[in-house]
């Protein structure tokens, strides 16, 4: 019987297990002699929740595949370094700050990030050159991987495109990578080390999972894209479905919109087969609980109205989860 309790069971055990990683990382950092200016965040659990998930949630799987915990500890650490990596890049094309690690005392963001990718880039090789002792490849392996993402990223700029790019076309080509590799990238290291075969499994979860979450973004960002001229999933739907143009397609208000809700269902389909796929392989999760987490992950970004478009038969399940206590 699958229960929200023992779901939360395993993340609050994950939870544990990221603020150890959080400080080996802070260990590790003190070897520069600017340590000091260095800061990594470190949460509460309900902070944590909110802000780094998916990295407890790939803390859970790989506990729950029985890995080694010392060797849990260093993929934790790889996961960590190579989401700052792909945030410090995001940073870069955005001019933002953020993630879960900062440089304190460069102003110029740029700086400031390039900086800290080389930071980050050193301490994974370090990991992961204790990780491959008998150098298989695990290293090509993941830049092979950031190239994948770094690819699809590339392919979303507007102005290479003549007519608009179809779904499928944005779906396989871009979102394969942003969304679906970007996130099974976090199980990479532990999935070419570890001899059970079920990390594979696991990998698919995670890509299936990042299709969906990638697909609800463009949803919420087709406005924002349109604007800084980059293609959008969302928007490529809107205009094959209803017929009509780029400008008008973004324009729609998606609450009064009959196709958000086939949209929706479409790109939600990926999760449930990632639940499926958990539920088979015995980890705490199956259907209902995972129509919950999804709720959870729509709350958090502040799209309950696209969560009743989505589910409107199912208002039940936003009840009587424990995990809703740890909001504001």
């Amino acid at each position: 019987m699958y229960t929200t309790g023992k779901f939360m069971k395993h993340l609050l055990k994950s939870n544990k297990m990221y603020n150890t990683v959080v400080k080996d990382i802070k260990k590790d950092i003190y070897e520069f002699s600017f340590f000091d200016k260095i800061e990594v965040q470190e949460e509460n659990f309900k902070k944590n929740f909110k802000n780094n998930f998916f990295s407890i949630f790939m803390l859970s799987l790989i506990e729950f595949l029985e890995a080694e915990r010392e060797d849990v500890v260093k993929y934790g650490k790889c996961l960590f370094y190579l989401r700052g990596i792909i945030t410090c890049t995001d940073n870069i094309i955005d001019d933002e700050s953020k993630g879960a690690i900062f440089l304190n005392g460069i102003k110029e963001k740029t700086t400031e990030n390039t900086l800290l990718t080389l930071i980050l880039q050193k301490n994974l090789e370090k990991i992961i050159f204790e990780l491959d002792v008998k150098n298989t490849g695990i290293s090509n392996a993941v830049l092979e991987s950031i190239y994948l993402i770094a690819k699809s990223e590339g392919m979303r700029d507007r102005a290479i495109y003549g007519n608009y790019p179809g779904y499928n076309f944005i779906s396989h080509e871009i979102h394969s990578g942003i969304g679906g590799e970007l996130l099974k990238i976090g199980v990479l290291v532990p999935l070419h080390r570890e001899k059970n075969d079920k990390f594979k499994d696991v990998s698919k979860v995670l890509y299936n999972l990042g299709l969906s979450l990638q697909g609800l973004d463009d949803l919420c960002d087709m406005e924002e894209d349109f604007y800084a001229g980059k293609i959008n999933l969302a928007t490529s739907f809107f205009m094959d479905r209803l017929q009509v143009d780029e400008e008008t397609a973004v324009n729609l208000d998606i609450l009064d919109t009959p196709a958000a809700e086939e949209y929706l269902k479409e790109i939600m389909s990926y999760s449930m087969e990632s639940f499926r796929m958990l539920e088979e392989l015995g980890y705490p999760i199956n259907k209902k609980l995972g129509m919950k987490l999804l709720f959870h992950l729509f709350k958090i970004r502040g799209l309950e109205d696209l969560w009743d478009i989505y589910k409107r038969e199912e208002e039940d399940e936003k009840n009587n989860f424990g995990i809703y206590a740890f909001n504001d």
